[in-house]
């Protein structure tokens, strides 16, 4: 049964008396013996009794659970993020050790918060998936199995909690939207929006780097089997060596930085800064223009403090961000169109001036100027783009989508700068929930949004005035990038909400986060979508 599919997978599960009585029994799920072992783990100085179990489900994925000796009724099950689908050899930034495909299940973002959550009395679920990568379908159905393996031998969990990270969020996300009644709050943390709307941020950046700097990428129709493996792994080391070059040009001369020796664009274009042209790539696919170590508005001390900041540093930032969405984009094509059986990535039709028409004003001095923009677009429409496979498209699509149908207290958590699952999937799911509010299919005050945002200035500089990377990354960038406080602040909201079916007050909340300065609440506050779905 190891390819079963999530709706055959539901009809097995989800009759209706589960849906009707899922809080007092649930039908045994076919697997391989539990393994359950008593021991104790640490809590800073708490020493907490623990039974721990793991066994395989009905896919044969790996999946844990741990019930603490002193139990608070609330079961949490975790579903973890994307992870690698092949094995990858030592590579800068994307590997430095290599990476072995991971089978293994998650119970917590981490063994710190895992053992806050056990110290509180709450019992912890998670599973892994048989195929790694953009696999949504296995990670609803994996998540539903424990939770039912786990209510079947321990009678006395009273309320589930349903929380994730990045895919791991859109999948707690999609369990409660198709199983009403399996659990009784969610928390999406990082949210990854759908597959179509994810590579199209990742491939845009892609296709831009290849079309401007480096036509020796491939990016996309990657060739079956062995070959295929092979394209994908150059297309990353051509992918780090061009980034390479852009990143050392602007370091040499930051004010008028050379294109990389591998362009074919014309010379007109060659003439403006590469920076420059970086930003517009990032501005294209909604790359953010804060990152890990440029916050698009400090400079050095001095003469340049202004035009650092607001000149190079927005493009710097997408220089850092893009990278990690380049490397996305090369590695989640090759998977998607493995999976999918074609190419998925689409940019047959998209106007890209379209898409940054305000922003040419609002970066025009770090753009050089609205009309160099303007002529780096018109040259990027004459230039041949991606046509993707209607078929594998279409077989994409059939994963399911979000609906915003929320019917139990929802709290998701957003940063503003994640360059992987951008605040705009945040913002969607946001965007959907209303309409099915105002369309009369959800209730209102179901769903939460703690948007995680950096301080508007936090790049460092060297006292001969050289930005420098921070050794602990900016809270409010990067991709999950969140506090150990941070995550049991919403853990915590989350469980309570499942316990009176109500979000927690306004009092409550501000409780919760009043000591984590980078969280913040506001309805009036709205992430910019994704490009896909602007």
């Amino acid at each position: 049964m190891k390819n079963l599919k999530l709706t055959k997978g539901l009809v097995a599960l989800s009759s209706a008396a589960l849906i009707a009585a899922f809080t007092v029994a649930v039908p045994t799920v076919a697997r391989a013996a539990d393994d359950c072992q008593e021991t104790t783990i640490l809590s800073g100085i708490k020493v907490v009794d623990i039974e721990k179990c793991t066994g395989t489900d009905m896919n044969k994925s790996k999946y844990e659970i741990i019930m603490p000796a002193k139990f608070n009724g609330t079961l949490m099950v975790y579903s973890h993020g994307i992870r690698y689908n092949v094995n990858l050899p030592a590579i800068p930034v994307v590997a430095p050790k290599g990476s072995l495909i991971n089978y293994a299940a998650d119970v917590a973002p981490s063994e710190e918060v895992a053992a806050a959550l056990l110290a509180q009395g709450f019992a912890l679920a998670g599973a892994g998936v048989q195929n790694q990568g953009w696999n949504l379908e296995e990670s609803v159905e994996s998540a539903l199995q424990v939770l039912t393996i786990a209510r079947d031998k321990y009678s006395k969990i009273n309320k589930v909690v349903t929380w994730g990270n990045s895919l791991g969020g859109l999948a707690a996300q999609s369990l409660a939207e198709q199983m009403p009644g399996a659990v009784d709050a969610v928390a999406p943390m990082c949210i990854a929006d759908s597959a179509q709307a994810e590579i199209t941020m990742a491939g845009d950046f892609l296709w831009g780097m290849k079309t401007l700097f480096n036509p020796a990428i491939k990016g996309t129709n990657y060739s079956a089997g062995q070959a295929g493996y092979v394209e994908m792994l150059t297309d990353l080391g051509t992918v780090l060596t061009t980034l390479g070059a852009l990143s050392a040009a602007i370091a040499a001369n930051p004010t008028a930085p050379a294109w990389p020796s591998t362009t074919t664009a014309p010379a007109a274009l060659q003439a403006l800064p590469v920076r420059s042209v970086v930003l517009l790539l990032g501005l294209m696919a909604g790359i953010p223009t804060q990152s890990n170590t440029y916050d698009a508005s400090s400079g050095p001390a001095g003469a340049s403090e202004t035009t650092f900041g607001l000149v190079l540093s927005p493009a710097l930032a997408v220089l850092e961000n893009g990278a990690e969405a380049a490397i996305l984009a090369v590695i989640a094509n090759y998977d998607m169109e493995v999976r999918y059986g074609g190419v998925v990535f689409d940019n047959s039709t998209t106007n890209y001036a379209a898409r940054v028409a305000e922003e040419l004003d609002q970066f025009a001095a770090p753009l050089t100027g609205r009309s160099n923009a303007t002529a780096v677009l018109g040259y990027l429409s004459l230039m041949p783009r991606v046509k993707a496979n209607a078929a594998a498209v279409a077989k994409m699509n059939s994963v399911y989508q979000l609906q915003g149908k929320i019917e139990v207290p929802t709290i998701q958590l957003a940063a503003t700068a994640d360059q992987i699952a951008p605040a705009g999937a945040a913002q969607y799911l946001k965007n959907q929930y209303e309409a099915s509010v105002a369309s009369g299919v959800s209730k209102s005050g179901k769903l939460l949004t703690i948007w995680n945002k950096p301080d508007d200035s936090y790049t460092q500089f060297s006292s001969a005035g050289a930005p420098i990377t921070p050794a602990v990354k900016t809270n409010g960038t990067g991709h999950c990038n969140y506090t150990t406080s941070q995550i049991l602040a919403i853990a915590k909201l989350a469980a309570s909400a499942a316990k009176t079916g109500k979000l927690p007050s306004n009092s409550a909340v501000k409780a919760a986060i009043k000591n984590e300065p980078n969280l913040f609440v506001d309805p009036n506050f709205a992430a910019p979508l994704l490009k896909f779905r602007q």
